[in-house]
């Protein structure tokens, strides 16, 4: 029997593109998993952690959309019952789908070419964002991947129209909807992307029916129709009679998108209704959640149906598949149902008015060019010259990457794992301009001097010699520059945030305390209490440091000053909370002060205005202060922290 294993290892030795690929996605695995339990479990790291922990010992988990969706904490417990409780394990899931990501611009290898495909992979391995957020067990990576798998299924299926796109575009939905609120941003941006393919063609179908609207101006006739193409897309068989007398025979592959990818999403956009309609939760409309929900799935049912029943119904069975089972926690949380297609929207809308992190609107600008300038600079000139020249998928990259930069600058919560939607768009445009641009330029490098008439080198060599040393000199000191920024903020100071994109972290204080606070409460005869004071959310990380520890308890703060944590316990409190004058201070041996959290100061660039950065642009200032950033970072004297203490009883 031919294939199987040995076929793939063959097809790997003869393609060296996919080799290639393949030993950066093993380097980029590598990055990922070395050390990976070197920084302390960040706050939200610690709170998935905790609650995936108790899903694999046995005790359930119902969906909150404040952690998100519920696809990592499915992932997470699974590594946990497999391979046992610990950082490394709840960071795996994440490290695997950034190694991953590496693979998957191959699904457009035919289009960004060989040196495309390459470049991508490099990026995207190296990356500073994507490297330290595939390190970090949250659900930012995961989500950028499904991404990249949504927006490469509909550009494959608007090229050969297989139906195996149409499934990948619903399963990465339906699983982007579990794995993080972003998804409704990127369901939105490949919709307006799929209706504006789909208002070309069927302006193209009729100018190519030689009636009236032939002589149409195309910009006003495209204008007019964008807003409705969607809708002769979902009511294609109703609309039978009218649209053949206008010129619609035949429904493009852009409809097809727009049923597949809609069907799949509406369903989930039930709470907009909140939006013009602000009272629909109230007690005057009981279970109009319900209702709307029901109803927008019917109705999704029914366009589906109306489709081509016998393609829609297996690819909506699979995304429901996905959907509803993590969401009900396998039928468990009944609940889920609602959480899923109304709960997580309606909670996120809530937030915009919270804006928490109260990041200024150019947070986004700042943070690009200090990470990611080595996508930055090739994406800016050659993205700009593939637009010039019509390239079409950078026609669709450049609206991902645009359309999620105005819509994250434009949200209330403006956060630093967000930069990872930007980061992997942003490499994809660098690769794609590379991938043509090295090419030509390695053939003009070595055309012959006896060929001047050869079009890729009308300067002859020397020129392009010179071009090309200068070119890779300036490209050696930007990855260097990278992998120095890459390399800082991942392995030499993970978990001490002297640069914005570590934010706020738990200190290294804290793993080292708890397994002294461990080894304290097993050595004593009898049962000891650890009492943990809940003034600033000091619960998170020690819920999770503590798990195995018994008899964990919390106490606010003035119930702790009036009647401290029982006798014989151990005691962690905020350094506010209890004082020198604290009256039960001779219970315990002296405190252990330790830095909690602490957290980058923002006052430099939140201050910042478009006048200002010109200014500084114009002298020199603003290049001379990035080179100062990128060779020193801040000074962790200058960062702020929440102080503690550990209080052991007197022994």
């Amino acid at each position: 029997m031919s294939g199987g294993l040995p076929a793939l290892l063959a097809l790997i030795r003869s393609d060296r593109t996919l080799l290639v690929v393949l030993g950066i996605a093993a380097v980029a695995l590598a990055l990922r998993v070395v050390e990976l339990d070197a920084r302390a479990m960040h706050h939200d790291e610690s709170l998935h952690a905790k609650y995936a922990w108790d899903f694999a010992e046995g005790r359930g988990y119902v969906h909150n959309p404040l952690m998100h969706g519920p696809l990592l904490f499915h992932t997470v417990a699974g590594v946990f019952f497999v391979a046992g409780d610990s950082e490394v394990a709840s960071r795996l899931p994440m490290a695997l789908a950034g190694a991953v990501l590496v693979f998957a611009p191959l699904l457009l290898r035919r289009w960004l070419g060989s040196a495309g495909v390459i470049v991508a992979a490099a990026l995207i391995a190296a990356s500073p964002v994507l490297l330290y957020y595939s390190r970090f067990s949250r659900n930012d990576v995961p989500a950028a991947l499904w991404t990249l798998l949504l927006f490469a299924a509909i550009w494959r299926y608007r090229d050969d129209g297989r139906e195996r796109w149409l499934v990948l575009a619903a399963a990465a939905l339906a699983i982007s909807f579990a794995t993080k609120e972003t998804a409704y941003l990127f369901a939105g941006l490949a919709l307006l992307y799929i209706n504006a393919g789909l208002t070309s063609a069927l302006l193209d179908q009729l100018r190519g029916s030689g009636g009236a609207y032939r002589h149409a101006l195309p910009a006003v006739s495209w204008l007019l129709l964008f807003p409705f193409a969607w809708l002769v897309a979902a009511l294609w068989l109703p609309l039978a009679p009218l649209r053949r007398r206008i010129g619609w025979e035949t429904l493009p592959r852009e409809g097809d998108l727009m049923v597949v990818v809609g069907t799949m999403t509406v369903p989930f956009l039930g709470a907009a209704l909140r939006i013009p309609f602000p009272g629909i939760e109230t007690t005057t409309f009981e279970h109009a959640e319900t209702a709307v929900v029901l109803a927008l799935l019917a109705g999704s049912v029914l366009v589906g149906l109306l489709w081509r029943p016998a393609t829609w119904l297996p690819i909506a069975a699979l995304a429901w598949v996905i959907t509803i089972p993590l969401f009900t926690t396998w039928f468990t949380n009944q609940d889920g149902f609602l959480s899923a297609f109304w709960g997580q929207l309606d909670y996120w809308l809530d937030q915009q008015d919270v804006q928490r992190g109260k990041q200024p609107l150019h947070y986004y600008v700042v943070m690009l060019p200090a990470y990611e300038f080595l996508a930055l600079v090739p994406a800016l000139i050659g993205g700009a010259w593939l637009l010039w020249r019509g390239d079409a998928l950078m026609r669709l990259l450049v609206w991902w990457l645009l359309g999620i930069f105005v819509l994250l600058s434009l949200a209330g919560e403006k956060m630093p794992w967000l930069n990872v939607h930007l980061a992997l768009p942003l490499a994809l445009i660098a690769a794609h301009a590379l991938g043509r641009a090295l090419p030509a330029a390695w053939r003009a490098l070595r055309a012959s001097p006896d060929d001047p008439e050869d079009p890729e080198a009308p300067s002859g060599p020397p020129r392009a010699a010179w071009l090309w040393a200068g070119g890779s000199a300036v490209a050696a000191l930007l990855v260097a520059a990278s992998l120095w920024t890459a390399f800082g903020v991942s392995y030499r100071h993970p978990d001490t945030p002297v640069e914005p994109l570590i934010y706020t972290q738990t200190s290294p204080d804290v793993p080292v305390l708890a397994r002294e606070i461990e080894e304290f409460v097993r050595a004593q005869p009898t049962p000891t209490p650890v009492v943990v004071d809940t003034t600033a959310s000091l619960t998170w990380p020690w819920a999770w440091y503590l798990r195995d520890v018994p008899n964990v308890g919390y106490l606010g703060p003035d119930a702790i000053r009036e009647y401290g944590p029982g006798d014989g316990a151990v005691l962690i409190s905020a350094s506010s909370t209890v004082g020198p004058g604290w009256a039960l201070r001779h219970r315990f041996e002296q405190p252990r002060p330790y830095v909690h959290r602490w957290w980058f100061r923002e006052e430099g660039y939140r201050a910042a205005t478009p006048r200002g950065v010109l200014e500084q642009l114009a002298s020199g200032d603003l290049l001379e202060d990035w080179l100062s950033f990128l060779a020193t970072r801040t000074e962790e004297e200058t960062i702020g922290a929440l102080r503690g203490h550990v209080w052991f009883p007197l022994r």
